[in-house]
């Protein structure tokens, strides 16, 4: 959940990175620059909007200057040229604010789309997208929200979420011992999951399994494969079965024919394409 003081504190900082009260170009407007402007916010390409929130931020801080107005919600659909929002108030502040609100806006939605391909991608099997912790410093919250808006999940907000046993984790010890040490550390909202890079690991945790079994980086055929000897174990047909690495939309449809349980996609976060919006004005 976003904090919306934060994010208006966010908001603040990046305007002041932008020198928005120090806007030279509009300065060369002098007394023009208070004119009474409309700005509105366009999609150029559809897509699924996400940021309800940071319109609300920025209405908060800017009531005083300008009029913000937006009826879309997270997850409403975009169409091509479809209007997003309005800002009515003097035309230098609108001239000064947009690129911002646009980085934020066409950022977040991008995100929602990317993952909402990925979700449709899936479909009518029940395998669930996650996002991952691979988001950018500061951002991650926003992030993740849009991931939701686009109909995909989260696999973990922080590290306090679940345990997860990786790779690293097992360099520096046996990964049979840590998920025993797991089991019994746990709290009853945790859920035990470990990552698996080969079959020949794979063998050995299915003697204690987990909650959840991530394959990590397999071949679609190893990954069938594993597939069918975690739903053989009988001590391990109520795992889960997580998989990731460089996932693909012709990846992820193919994985979710599988049965897996969940996909984890980390290009949701780290690099998603914006979402092309632009802003026009009119003079009122």
């Amino acid at each position: 959940m976003v904090n919306l003081t934060e994010l208006m504190h966010a908001i603040s900082l990046e305007c002041e990175v932008d020198r928005i009260s120090d806007d030279v170009t509009v300065g060369l407007l002098s007394e023009n620059q208070t004119h009474s402007a409309r700005a509105i916010l366009i999609a150029r390409e559809a897509g699924i909007f996400a940021g309800d929130n940071v319109v609300s931020a920025f209405s908060n801080l800017f009531e005083s200057q300008i009029k913000m107005t937006c009826e879309l919600k997270n997850g409403n659909p975009l169409s091509k040229d479809q209007e997003i929002l309005r800002m009515e108030g003097p035309a230098g502040s609108c001239l000064s604010l947009e690129r911002t609100l646009i980085n934020y806006l066409s950022f977040l939605s991008g995100i929602a789309t990317l993952t909402q391909s990925f979700v449709e991608a899936v479909k009518p099997h029940p395998t669930l997208i996650l996002a991952t912790r691979k988001t950018l410093p500061g951002l991650r919250n926003l992030q993740l929200q849009a991931v939701v808006a686009g109909g995909g999940h989260i696999h973990r907000r922080n590290l306090s979420d679940g345990i997860l046993i990786k790779e690293n984790h097992q360099i520096f010890s046996d990964p049979l011992e840590m998920l025993k040490k797991a089991k019994w550390d746990r709290s009853p909202l945790h859920r035990v999951e470990i990552e698996v890079q080969e079959l020949a690991t794979l063998n050995s945790i299915l003697k204690d399994p987990p909650d959840v079994i991530m394959l990590d980086n397999f071949s679609f055929t190893d990954t069938e494969i594993a597939i069918q000897k975690i739903r053989a174990c009988a001590i391990a047909n109520h795992c889960r079965i997580e998989v990731s690495g460089g996932m693909t939309i012709d990846k992820v449809a193919r994985l979710a024919g599988l049965g897996v349980d969940y996909i984890s996609v980390g290009q949701l976060t780290h690099s998603s394409p914006s979402l092309n919006m632009s802003v026009d004005f009119e003079r009122l």
